[in-house]
């Protein structure tokens, strides 16, 4: 009988045990995977096939492990703004930051960081979604003002006065909306950075020669 007891309860702390590991596996994914994961979704096929069953098919988990994280798709979606601006933006941001040198010099690093990290490959999807959601188009809209500031403040920095910078931030960033809206945007990475070189020539040479 004791054996017997023994046995029951071993059984007993081992399936409390494998559940515990169950639990702690499906909990390494971390919140930010999700989203990651979820935006290759929306840029693959579209905001209609970001859902809960095939994003967790598509990182091997459950989707018992999806809520810890969120409390539904929509807290998901609501999400997605957030980290394309987290993920996508603010390296951009703070790479600038550790730039030495003047204005164009700043530019310089940051065309070539895009050609190398091409960051904006999700901005297509994220539009596309901003056109029947108007937080998302809220979202997109600060990401745009953001991204222009920094180009704007860069030209004013380099000579131009307001109004001239803020023009030529214009043309700076529709470029970069207009190649992913063609999806013109090279491939490769050294296609991507010979035309960083000349973008960059067309909008500030007559900077540099001053």
């Amino acid at each position: 009988m004791l054996l017997f007891c023994r046995v029951e309860v071993n059984t007993l702390t081992y399936g409390t045990s494998g559940r515990a590991m169950t639990k702690k596996k499906e909990q390494s994914k971390d919140r930010d995977s999700w989203l990651a994961e979820a935006m290759e979704m929306l840029r693959e096929r579209g905001i209609d096939h970001v859902k809960v069953e095939p994003l967790a098919q598509r990182l091997g988990m459950t989707k018992g492990s999806f809520y810890w994280h969120f409390k539904d798709r929509h807290d998901l979606l609501r999400s997605l703004p957030e980290y394309w601006a987290r993920a996508q933006t603010d390296p951009v941001m703070a790479h600038v930051q550790t730039i030495d040198g003047g204005p164009i010099d700043k530019m310089r690093a940051i065309l070539e960081f895009l050609a190398r990290e091409d960051p904006d490959r999700y901005d297509n999807a994220m539009r596309a979604w901003a056109q029947f959601d108007p937080e998302v188009a809220a979202a997109v809209a600060q990401i745009d003002d953001r991204r222009m500031a920094l180009a704007r403040s860069l030209f004013e920095e380099a000579g131009l006065d307001p109004k001239a910078a803020a023009f030529r931030a214009r043309l700076w960033y529709f470029y970069d909306v207009g190649e992913h809206v063609t999806r013109d945007t090279p491939l490769s990475v050294e296609e991507r950075l010979e035309r960083a070189a000349l973008r960059l020539k067309l909008l500030t040479s007559d900077l540099a020669a001053d």
